[in-house]
């Protein structure tokens, strides 16, 4: 089953790579969900949940990579985006890791595919964030709430299906 809302997505929350870094090092790659569109517009922003704070963004590269760099202790709303497209975003609970775990600092992928908006589609479940990251004390490393991302996955299937329904009345 193809899921819009996280295509591909692909974590490496990994360990040493630069010495001493206390931040997130974030790689997105996002496409739009229909093959035969070229877009190259999508851009990618983080917004720290505390009120009042300034977005962090970038304009992906014409093969839709971005590339961010989201400083630890803090909750992030990352939104990927494209004009006429249905906007995705997740959560990333970037507080937990000890003075030792985050010497290193952290590296993470994340693949995206954006469908296109049309009418007559409900995309009602995209105001709910795609996933959900935390630390994790145990395993020393961010990690996603799978049975989060799972509870969705009839929403999204739902969507999906009547996304084709309308667009093959179009063709």
């Amino acid at each position: 089953m193809r899921l819009v809302w996280l295509g591909g997505m692909a974590l490496l929350f990994a360990g040493p790579v630069l010495a001493q870094r206390t931040d997130l090092r974030l790689r997105v790659s996002v496409r739009c969900w229909e093959k035969d569109d070229d877009s190259t517009r999508f851009a990618v922003s983080a917004v720290d949940t505390v009120p009042g704070s300034t977005p962090i963004s970038t304009d992906c590269s014409v093969k839709g990579k971005c590339k961010l760099t989201l400083p630890l202790d803090h909750v992030y709303r990352v939104e990927m985006n494209a004009p006429g497209h249905v906007p995705q975003h997740v959560i990333l609970d970037l507080n937990g890791p000890g003075i030792r775990q985050r010497k290193w600092g952290y590296d993470t992928r994340i693949s995206v595919e954006l469908m296109p908006r049309i009418d007559s589609v409900d995309y009602s479940i995209c105001e709910r964030p795609i996933g959900k990251a935390h630390f994790n004390k145990r395993e020393n490393q961010f990690v996603w709430d799978e049975r989060y991302t799972h509870e969705l996955e009839p929403y999204y299937e739902t969507m999906e299906n009547r996304y084709r329904e309308v667009r093959g009345r179009e063709r």
